[in-house]
């Protein structure tokens, strides 16, 4: 309200302020001289009839300048000089204790130092550019203190603008969110390689444990079909089945040797069926060595 009354005329500020001129009671006895040191009082009363609120407008239609009005608008929106100090005290406590938070930007964070930066102006408690500068540097978090030591160090705070600081602050979060962004997308390139060759062990695995299984079944499904078939035989006479059980129990266990037969493989030839122990081609390289050592022995005794 101040900014727009000084906009339209310096001296309704004035009048605001200061008070309108002294005038006769009855304006009937008023010189041209004096109307005309009346009308910019009325000017002032009107813009700001115009721009209160209809609710606050019958708190002061009853003044009779524009002075009355600033006033009882002035005790209503900020109290007494009490309040006022209490209000003070608190947004001085709100500024010693500021502090940026973990989930802000330098720029949410600036908008809220000056929210409470311009309260207390309004409150008349002014502050000077190097205390603004001094007390954002310090309410920066852990992660921005070697920021801070550098600003510090290489800059002369007493001369520093508080633009300058914040924009340099800005300039070094970009820097630092880039720095991140490149960090994260390398452990992501690094997980998905991790990822795909655990994918390639688990195939194989799964192939092992398929193979085995079907082993497994194979096995299973034998030895269900010779109990079912020992169940069947048991029904009719034992000792006529004896002979054909006993029979029955010598090929099964055959077939099953030579199930586990064919699963081995030969560390000497490298074929199936057989062990290193049972080996031919290891039999006859042992009998081609021993008759290599009998016949140079004899040599030797000649």
């Amino acid at each position: 309200m101040q900014v727009f009354l000084r906009a339209q005329d310096y001296e309704l500020w004035k009048i605001v302020d200061k008070g309108p001129a002294e005038l006769l009671e009855d304006e009937d006895l008023w010189t041209k001289e004096q109307i005309k040191k009346s009308t910019p009082s009325w000017s002032a009363m009107n813009m700001m009839q115009c721009a209160i609120h209809p609710k606050e407008y019958s708190r002061v239609s009853s003044c009779k300048s524009a002075k009355e009005m600033w006033d009882k608008l002035q005790l209503i929106y900020e109290g007494t000089s009490e309040v006022r100090e209490t209000n003070a005290s608190i947004l001085v406590s709100e500024y010693e204790m500021f502090r940026m938070k973990s989930d802000e930007i330098i720029s949410e964070m600036f908008a809220r130092f000056m929210l409470i930066v311009n309260g207390l102006r309004g409150l008349g408690k002014d502050f000077s550019n190097s205390d603004l500068v001094k007390k954002i540097l310090r309410s920066l978090p852990s992660t921005w203190h070697t920021k801070a030591t550098v600003i510090e160090d290489s800059k002369n705070l007493p001369i520093m603008q508080l633009d300058e600081l914040i924009g340099s602050l800005m300039t070094y979060e970009i820097n630092l969110k880039r720095n991140a962004s490149v960090i994260t997308s390398k452990k992501l390139i690094a997980l998905k390689a991790l990822s795909s060759s655990k994918v390639v062990v688990d195939k194989s695995d799964e192939t092992d444990e398929s193979s085995d299984e079907e082993d497994d079944d194979e096995l299973t499904l034998l030895t269900r079909q010779f109990k079912k078939f020992l169940r069947k035989k048991g029904k009719g006479n034992f000792k006529s089945s004896n002979k054909s059980d006993f029979s029955m129990k010598i090929d099964f266990n055959k077939k099953l040797e030579t199930n586990k037969k064919t699963d081995i493989i030969c560390y000497e030839c490298r074929k199936p069926g057989h062990m290193r122990a049972e080996c031919p081609d290891l039999k006859k390289k042992l009998k081609n060595q021993m008759f290599k050592k009998m016949s140079n022995a004899g040599h030797i005794e000649r």
